[in-house]
């Protein structure tokens, strides 16, 4: 998500403001014993309250204990969907100047140019950057960002499903249906997988392979693990299957609320937090045009409770799969004495799916009995994706909280604060400062290889995790973000908003309308406290308190608009 505006109110905030620490993106931690390792951890789809350090009853040890050792953002923020937070957090800089101002394979008619399809010449991952002083690089999982793969981006070694795909089947291919089988790679070569393949196991198994390989050379190490789980299709190896049966039965408002408990519990949220009811307008799917998305739990038949309680039992063992796979990498780095050397970052790439559809590729089997095997291609309703993103509003997709709040742990390596639960804001851009300020290797700046890169655009979190700051930004720094003319404006405590029900072939009942909601009083978005006609924006209400403000963050958006030179519908 957000790209961020600087603002020259910097300089004095740094000093009239403590434990402030906005200003600096990239200032180095203190030397430590070797130059750091660092893995970054992305899941799919994942949403916040999806594992245990969360809120959530889906078992997670290894996350847990993750997060019990080190920072825990709750106010961490990607984009709303895969490809662009994926371009933000190997770039630091915003995904419309590197080439992604979507997902790559879906375009709008009025998307053109060299800021969509795919990573353009002015890309520069941290990937390239770490291996140019002396770092190994290896990256397993999903790509996501062009047809070129990440052996073009700076990765000595990759396994990868193919590059270009947003979603494919976790099984070696079994006749899943259009757009489920799809081809895995290494080094930019196709391979054929086992017939005991699943994704997760294989992702954290070559991780581990390349690391180990070379881990004794006296060099240091960049692994980015990104898997496709919690990706559609959910599904997980048998032996996980059956191991949340019956725990759905109760239905979306019951798992819900205890998620919010226990976020109120742990920490996550104040005993104050007003959560949003979870209810959005009602949503039909374009490729199944019959389908309610979002009925309540009472009003599904036995049958369809029956099948929504399956599917969500499966998306927690394919949950509960991933963090075994992260343990395995883990406890290798700690059998090997490389874990007290290593920065550890986990996220999502954004808020839960809540397609809803019931056999969206023609799955072979999606018997009730097959759920989460090879073969099905099951995905969750809009009921459990609202559990998911619990307790805000909306889900994947959508610039409400819910699609882009995120699950974010940063574990810095040995000696450092355990368990810092932090609410700053933060984004998805200020990984690439983090790690440059942990690794102490200097942004290399602009021209980069002979190619004109834009600039970090984040801040180094690393004053967060240690404690010793409140925040990395300032009252006068603003977080932007758009994404299929979905968009929002974050200044201080206001957000203003916008939602295009037109995107991407959803019908759905929405305004189209600049909304401003006070983040600080209410992050579950319950209050518009004022609207502004996206069309005539310099239209204020007569008497309007708000009208300064909303002026301020229309025009942090214009600018936002101007510097990316994003792409917006005929006549706006």
């Amino acid at each position: 998500m957000n790209s961020m505006i600087r603002l020259p109110i910097c300089a004095a905030v740094v000093l009239t403001v403590p434990l402030l620490a906005g200003c600096s993106r990239t200032s180095p931690a203190p030397a430590a014993n070797g130059r750091p390792n660092v893995l970054v951890i992305l899941a799919d789809d994942l949403g916040y309250s999806d594992i245990g350090a969360y809120g959530s009853e889906i078992r997670t040890p290894n996350l847990d204990r993750l997060a019990a050792e080190g920072g825990v953002l709750s106010n961490f923020h990607s984009t709303p969907l895969c490809s662009p937070t994926r371009a933000d957090l190997l770039t630091g800089a915003d995904h419309h100047l590197v080439g992604v101002g979507g997902l790559i394979q879906t375009t709008l008619p009025y998307q053109t140019g060299e800021d969509y399809g795919g990573f353009n010449d002015k890309a520069r991952t941290i990937a390239e950057i770490l291996q140019d002083a002396g770092y190994h690089t290896y990256m397993a999982g999903k790509w996501h960002l062009d047809a070129k793969g990440p052996q073009q981006w700076g990765f000595e070694h990759s396994f990868s499903l193919a590059p270009d795909a947003g979603a494919g089947n976790n099984f070696p291919p079994a006749n899943g249906g259009n757009g489920a089988d799809e081809p895995w790679y290494e080094d930019g070569k196709p391979v054929t997988v086992p017939a005991d393949f699943f994704s997760s196991d294989e992702y954290a198994r070559k991780i581990v392979s390349y690391i180990d390989a070379r881990h004794d050379d006296g060099r240091p190490w960049f692994a980015y693990l990104s898997f496709q789980a919690t990706h559609n299709p959910i599904q997980a190896p048998d032996d996980y299957l059956n191991r949340y049966a019956g725990v759905y039965d109760a239905g979306y408002d019951v798992i819900r609320d205890a998620r919010i408990a226990r976020q109120k519990a742990l920490g996550i949220l104040p005993q104050d937090f007003a959560p949003n009811p979870g209810l959005l307008p009602t949503a039909l799917s374009p490729s199944s045009p019959d389908a309610l998305l979002n009925a309540p739990w009472s009003a599904l038949t036995d049958s369809q409770k029956q099948s929504e309680s399956r599917q969500m039992e499966v998306y927690a063992a394919m949950t509960e799969n991933m963090d075994a796979n992260i343990g395995r990498v883990l406890d290798y780095l700690r059998r090997s004495g490389q874990y007290d050397n290593t920065l550890v970052i986990f996220l999502s790439d954004n808020g839960p799916d809540g397609n809803g559809d019931v056999n969206p590729s023609g799955a072979v089997d999606n018997s009730l009995a097959n759920y989460g095997k090879p073969g099905s291609y099951v995905t969750r309703s809009v009921g459990w994706s609202l559990v998911s993103s619990a307790p805000f509003k909306g889900f994947k997709a959508s610039i409400y909280e819910g699609g882009t709040s995120v699950p974010a742990i940063i574990r810095l390596p040995a000696k450092a604060p355990a368990h810092v639960i932090n609410g700053a804001l933060t984004s998805v851009l200020d990984l690439v400062p983090t790690i440059l300020a942990q690794t102490g290797v200097p942004d290399p700046g602009t021209p980069f290889k002979g190619r004109d890169v834009p600039p970090l655009e984040g801040f180094s979190l690393l004053p967060l995790v240690r404690g010793t700051a409140t925040t990395v930004r300032g009252p006068g720094d603003v977080l932007v973000e758009e994404l299929y003319d979905h968009r929002y404006v974050i200044r201080g405590d206001y957000k203003l908003e916008r939602t295009d029900p037109l995107y991407y072939g959803w019908s759905v009942v929405a305004d189209h309308n600049w909304q401003l909601f006070d983040l600080h009083a209410d992050r579950g978005e319950n209050q518009v406290l004022t609207e502004r006609d996206i069309f005539a924006p310099a239209l204020a209400l007569p008497g309007d308190p708000y009208t300064a403000t909303v002026d301020d963050l229309v025009a942090a958006w214009k600018a936002y608009v101007q510097r990316t030179g994003l792409t917006l519908p005929p006549g706006q």
